[in-house]
């Protein structure tokens, strides 16, 4: 009953997929044809693949797109390091062009296309950043004066105590929220890693995104979060902009955004002081709600 199916359904095999993939390699590509037949079912909607590879399937999304005008999104998730050198320059290659030969467009029928990317920071990109803070002399003096306490120390205190300093457990302070690192080993070198500390929290409250703006210094989000609350999210360089600054800022610009249920902000405020008498919002500060969230789970 099946035996003609192959016929019927042609998608190409490695070689077709080599051919396909604009110029870059990979083993076991999948063919273009086959990841298109199956992203075909849907003119829109968000096509998932969980091991995106060389990235055949948003390959075949981008392409569908274009061809039919559909308005399909796409996420791709891959551990591997050629998502670097393999994925994400195909990625942007299929969408300046449909046509490559050479390593050059053949063709100039680019869409456009916004790539927003994330890493997770892994198990060891946060032993690798943890920073030690070794008891100060005297504390060190009592605990050569007490073996048993040293002991006890070492076993139970020592590591928590004096990594508490450390960027991946959220010791460093959210001062400059928009120049957050870590230290991390990439490619065995260690250096600064950036960290995107806004997007970080949007996911750790599961916010559905409305719109993000800056005005006058103040990072503004907006959205809807996994409780279906009204949110107002304010980011700010604590240098630049102070508690009365960010009041004077809230006064000024709180027409903009609509009745919010929660505002947070980093940083000390007295935003909660500016309340009305019929609005019912709380203005909360975001460095407590992340490391509850981060590590608790729960907020």
């Amino acid at each position: 009953m099946f035996e003609n199916v192959a016929s019927v359904f042609d998608f190409g095999g490695s070689s077709d997929a080599e051919s396909e993939s604009i110029g870059v390699t990979f083993e076991t590509m999948k063919p273009l044809g086959l990841a298109k037949y199956i992203c075909n079912f849907a003119s829109s909607g968000t096509v998932l693949d969980y091991f995106a590879g060389s990235g055949t399937t948003g390959h075949a999304v981008v392409n569908l797109n274009r061809e039919d005008g559909g308005r399909r999104k796409y996420i791709l998730v891959e551990v591997g390091h050629h998502f670097d050198t393999v994925l994400l320059p195909r990625m942007k290659k299929v969408v300046h062009s449909p046509d490559w030969k050479d390593g050059k467009p053949v063709s100039r029928k680019g869409i456009t296309q916004f790539f927003k990317y994330v890493r997770l920071e892994s198990y060891e990109d946060t032993l690798d950043s943890l920073e030690l803070t070794p008891p100060d002399s005297a504390q060190q003096d009592l605990l050569a004066g007490n073996p048993a306490l040293a002991e006890d120390y070492r076993l139970r205190y020592a590591l928590g105590e004096e990594t508490t300093g450390s960027a991946s457990l959220l010791g460093k302070d959210f001062a400059d929220p928009f120049a957050y690192t870590l230290s991390a080993v990439r490619d065995g070198t260690r250096r600064e890693v950036h960290v995107d500390l806004p997007e970080t929290f949007n996911y750790l409250i599961g916010l559905r995104v409305e719109s993000r703006r800056r005005i006058d210094n103040v990072l503004t989000i907006t959205g809807t979060d996994a409780q279906g609350r009204h949110c107002l999210i304010l980011w700010r360089n604590l240098h630049e902009t102070n508690n009365a600054t960010l009041s004077n800022w809230f006064t000024q610009h709180r027409e903009n955004f609509g009745p919010p249920n929660i505002i947070y902000t980093n940083g000390d405020h007295t935003l909660n002081a500016l309340r009305r008498k019929n609005e019912t919002w709380i203005a909360k500060t975001i460095e407590l709600i992340f490391r509850e969230l981060m590590f608790e789970g729960k907020a």
